[in-house]
């Protein structure tokens, strides 16, 4: 099978990343910052466990502060 290369320049990769929607520039960071990605995972395990713990706050709540 022939091969195919293109030359992206960073510039390129930024244009094409500027396009895209927040969701999926979220995607695109934690896929590339894999500590990043794992700290955050980290992060909602344990705030679920805290939630679980009955040691969350509602938003509401706080807005209210």
């Amino acid at each position: 099978m022939p091969e195919i290369a293109i030359e992206l320049t960073c510039e390129k990769i930024i244009e094409a990343a500027s396009k895209l929607s927040e969701e999926e520039k979220e995607r695109l960071f934690f896929s590339l910052s894999k500590d990043y990605a794992k700290a955050l995972t980290e992060m909602r395990k344990e705030a679920l466990k805290d939630h679980e713990q009955g040691n969350s706050v509602l938003l509401r709540d706080i807005s209210e502060i």
